[in-house]
């Protein structure tokens, strides 16, 4: 419709759905209460089969600031591309299907970006886990202060620290210039998270910073052992990593230990939640398939190549680090066990493990 696309928002707000109904209303409307109402909402639904189409249709009859792109399949990069066509804000923010925002995310990141001249501002990450009856378990916090990355060589010794962190962790929340995506779509293609997009879009940025007071809540299902199993965890796990390796190479720094060193921890504690949830992930898969796959995330070189960087360092990993060193999938299979049991019982022995 005509009317809708008379006014330039500041901020397009850009959404791919797939069978999501029932955290969308939570979703759309975080975004619409927002203090900063000069923004646009495009979602793409991703040939939902629920009630998905439905909640939509019913925001964008009331809402001129939604904007509705239909997909053919269910795959989620073409229908960001989709949605980023149909964009008009100069700076756009990428979201999860089931994520929300915190009230005020919006009026801060955009001031934020704005007084700083910045070409991304990252805010600060909430994950939030939920269990099987959609109610809220624990939520962490991603802790940074609001800071400002200024020239390049400072945004490239910094980003590796925001990395390890978290708030460095994809595409989602963060404030982007529309311009800058446009000319880096493709990267969409490479990876769920977005971090290649971002990545892209960090490689010669020279003003870059985050915002603490703007919260950016990621939700996930189930906690440690109730998580489902995740077949694809650790490809995407492996593919991020080498987004960031790759990121560092063009920035000259693979062999710095100070940048390289935070991507290589982040690495190795990734791997261990993926080892935690083959291991113990909610599946009715075997026992045997389950060291299968624990043997395959250990004998992975990019896995093999992290646990060498991380060495010295190895009593920061707790009893996985050794079994993981020495592709010991019966070892770290028991250490998961063991940490999930620590988790369940409350037990104070969350250091040494």
């Amino acid at each position: 419709m005509a009317h809708r696309a008379a006014k330039r928002p500041r901020v397009s707000l850009i959404l791919a759905v797939r069978d999501g109904a029932g955290h969308l209303v939570r979703t759309v409307e975080s975004v619409l209460n927002q203090s900063f109402a000069d923004l646009q909402l495009v979602v793409a639904d991703c040939a939902s089969t629920d009630r998905t189409a439905s909640i939509l249709e019913s925001f964008h009859d009331r809402d001129i600031r939604v904007e509705l792109v239909r997909m053919d399949g269910p795959d989620r990069a073409p229908a960001l591309r989709a949605a980023l066509d149909a964009a008009r804000g100069s700076g756009v923010v990428f979201m999860g299907q089931d994520d929300w925002l915190a009230p005020g995310f919006l009026e801060l990141l955009v001031s934020f970006a704005d007084d700083g001249r910045l070409a991304c501002a990252f805010p600060v990450r909430c994950e939030d886990a939920w269990d099987k009856r959609g109610e809220a378990c624990t939520t962490r916090r991603r802790q940074a202060s609001t800071s400002v990355l200024e020239g390049r060589p400072a945004v490239r010794r910094g980003i590796p620290d925001l990395y390890e962190r978290g708030i460095v962790a994809g595409a989602a929340g963060v404030l982007l210039d529309r311009g800058l995506v446009l000319e880096r779509r493709a990267a969409l293609d490479a990876d769920e998270s977005g971090l290649a997009l971002v990545a892209s879009c960090l490689e010669d940025a020279e003003r870059v910073g985050v915002c603490e007071g703007a919260c950016y809540h990621a939700v996930t299902f189930g906690v440690g052992g109730a998580r489902p199993f995740d077949p694809g965890f650790a490809a995407r796990c492996a593919r991020e990593h080498g987004v960031m390796m790759g990121l560092l190479d063009r920035w000259g720094l693979r062999h710095d230990p100070a940048a390289a060193g935070p991507v290589h921890r982040r690495h190795v504690r990734r791997l261990i939640e993926c080892i935690d949830n083959a291991s113990v992930g909610s599946s009715a898969i075997s026992s045997i398939e389950r060291m299968e796959r624990v043997q395959d995330i250990i004998d992975a070189e990019d896995a093999q190549a992290s646990l060498a960087a991380v060495a010295p360092a190895a009593r920061e990993f707790g009893i996985m680090y050794k079994p993981m060193a020495q592709r010991n999938a019966s070892g770290c299979c028991m250490g998961s066990r063991l940490r999930e049991i620590a988790r369940v019982s409350h037990l104070p022995i969350g250091p040494i493990l």
